[in-house]
């Protein structure tokens, strides 16, 4: 069977800022640091739980005084047999949150990761308290299993130190080798369907609550029943539409009882209505051609503002141009007469007359500078041109808008005399139609209206069906899960667990009740572990309410020999590692070095064994003098 893997201290040391390092060498086995009160025992062992990760301040995890003296403390450890150094730096700016591991910086949190595992143990997520309640499930990391490997000297009343229930429950499967198969990936993603379904229920619930009562003003009480329903809403559907039916019936009833009642008090009313109609055709031709004027309008006004605009920047132009001309006329006659660099007058020499004195050139017929003036003549002449377009396109435009402007003058005034002379017969029409039209038809856009509402409902009512499917869909992924979590479950032996913890215990109390008859007085002990919880008795009470300060150290130091013995069993995830600071005095008055030795010998026995080396307890206490089979570091001086 291969061995499990192993944590070992081989040597820790630390570096003060002046003078020599402290250094402490260990060996496999057990090994006892001894010493009168106040001479650093304590310290050390709270050093090298800070360079395990502990991320506290280092003032207050070892104190102000040892802060303050060293700058960094190292350990040495044999991890699943490979050597390495870790070093914890707290005055190094920068380095206070980081562990270096063979000089190289690591996060804390990475360093423990690794350091798990380097020991083959999961990194795994717990629940606290309800799996299904809405705290997230925290990180079961080596911190946490630490606590069950290193005793303080001020925590001798619980299991670990300062740790949740469920916290030392989670640790104590991880041990036992438990939690990886029953906090899985699989069981936690079942939690997830879980509460996913919880929510979407408690939504599906509110909101049918909310649309019920929402839908209580459109429905009667009869239709509405128990709860809403689509039959509900349809039974409202169709009682509205069977009185939009009912009031469009009396409309029509009223509206043939009014067209007789005319017909017969019109003495010509094929004339008459002929009038009335010719009338309406012509006020919607003319309405219309008003709204083509309109649109023309529109569109001249802005063609007459682009041209004139146009027209602008061409006047500009010119203006530029005239500006040009004229001074190129004055400029034309000018001679170059002294020389531009030394200012002396030029004599032109006799035989060159026909050419320039300055670029040998011939004059040839025309003037200098001539076709200048023939260009900017030429470009006058095209602006000119382009100006007079203008002003002929600005003048239709705006003759345009004229006309445009006052057709729509005219057509105003033909509309509001064909409105005149419809007013009358309207106000006759409104005269003899009864109120009733009024009435009804005011309540049929009511029941319309009420319609579309019910149409609203109908829909909201369908996402119903949308949260049901949902719901169906993760129901039925959460039933695949929870076959593979019970398959899982199936190879979880709670029973065994339990007895082996107990039978460690046990081993552990027959063994100091051998070397000592007195030491332990009581019964068997018993552990009870399942997915839950986990509870150790003795006989049958509670441990914690049926011990005393002597007997809880005794049955303490029995949790951490069982856990250490532990470390060779298969599937077990003990890394064989316990240290222990022992109190100067029990609760009920005896002094622990009166009890050091036979507490230890039971370790040194078991460590001994093939099956446990590389395994390591180091403890800390008064005196164990003439302890045989364990490595001594014994300190002398006393510290002020």
């Amino acid at each position: 069977m291969t061995t499990p893997p192993r944590l070992v201290v081989k040597e820790l040391y630390r570096t003060p800022e002046a003078g020599p390092e402290d250094r402490l060498e260990f060996e496999e086995g057990v090994n006892v640091i001894v010493g009168p009160p106040n001479t650093g025992k304590t310290k050390w062992l709270q050093m090298l739980d800070y360079v395990l990760g502990n991320d506290g301040v280092p003032e207050d995890v070892f104190g102000e005084d040892v802060a303050e003296k060293y700058e960094t403390i190292t350990a040495r450890l044999v991890v699943a047999g490979e050597e390495l150094e870790v070093q914890r730096r707290w005055k190094e700016v920068g380095a206070k949150g980081k562990v270096f591991v063979n000089g190289e910086p690591s996060a804390l949190k990475d360093f423990l990761h690794d350091l798990l595992a380097r020991l083959s143990i999961p990194v795994l997520h717990y629940p606290q308290g309800n799996p299904l309640g809405q705290r997230t499930w925290p990180e079961l990391g080596w911190r946490s299993l630490y606590r069950h490997m290193y005793r303080r000297q001020s925590m001798w009343s619980d299991i670990a130190d300062k740790q949740p229930e469920s916290e030392q429950h989670a640790s104590i499967l991880q041990f036992v080798g438990l939690a990886e198969k029953l906090f899985s990936d699989e069981y936690g993603k079942l939690i997830e369907k879980q509460k996913k379904i919880i929510e979407l229920q408690a939504s599906k619930d509110q909101y049918m609550a909310i649309l019920t009562d929402v839908s209580k003003q459109l429905l009667t009480a009869e239709e509405l029943g128990v709860g809403l329903s689509p039959q509900s809403v349809e039974a409202a559907r169709q009682r509205t539409q069977a009185e939009v039916s009912a009031l469009n019936e009396r409309r029509e009833q009223l509206l043939a009882t009014l067209t007789q009642t005319v017909a017969s008090q019109q003495a010509e009313p094929s004339n008459a209505s002929a009038g009335i109609d010719d009338l309406a055709e012509r006020l919607a031709r003319l309405q219309y051609r008003q709204d083509e004027l309109l649109s023309a309008q529109k569109r001249t006004t802005a063609r007459l503002s682009e041209m004139t605009a146009y027209r602008t920047s061409i006047q500009e132009e010119l203006g530029r141009l005239e500006r040009a001309q004229k001074a190129g006329i004055v400029l034309a006659d000018l001679k170059v007469t002294h020389c531009p660099a030394c200012d002396r007058p030029i004599q032109a020499p006799p035989q060159h007359n026909e050419s320039c004195h300055v670029c040998q050139r011939p004059f040839g017929t025309s003037k200098p500078g001539l076709s200048r003036l023939d260009r900017i003549e030429f470009e006058l002449e095209q602006l000119k041109a382009t100006l007079a377009e203008a002003d002929e396109m600005v003048t239709t435009l705006t003759s345009e808008a004229d006309r445009l402007a006052a057709e729509q003058s005219s057509e105003r005034s033909q509309i509001a005399m064909l409105r005149n002379m419809l007013r009358p017969i309207r106000s006759a029409a409104a005269a003899v139609l009864p109120p009733e039209i009024g009435v009804i038809d005011m309540q049929i856009g009511q029941h319309q209206e009420r319609l579309a509402q019910i149409d609203r409902v109908s829909n909201s009512l369908s996402y119903r069906d949308v949260l049901s499917g949902q719901i169906d869909t993760i129901q039925a992924e959460a039933g695949r899960l929870e076959a593979e979590v019970a398959a899982q479950s199936e190879a979880m032996d709670f029973e065994r667990a339990s007895d082996q913890l107990a039978d460690g215990m046990n081993a552990y109390l027959n063994s100091i009740h051998q070397k000592a008859p007195t030491s332990w007085t009581q019964k068997e002990v018993r552990a009870r572990l399942d997915e839950k919880r986990f509870r150790f008795l003795v006989g049958d009470r509670r441990w914690n309410s049926q011990l005393g300060g002597t007997l809880s150290l005794y049955f303490l130091i029995s949790y951490h020999y069982s856990l250490m013995s532990l470390a060779d069993k298969e599937g077990c995830h003990f890394p064989g590692f316990v240290a222990l600071d022992f109190q100067a005095e029990l609760e009920d008055g005896p002094s622990v070095a009166d009890r050091e030795n036979f507490v230890l010998e039971p370790f040194i026995e078991l460590l001994a064994t093939e099956k446990y080396l590389g395994c390591q307890v180091i403890a800390a206490g008064a005196a164990f003098e003439n302890l045989e089979g364990a490595h001594r570091i014994e300190f002398k001086k006393i510290w002020k």
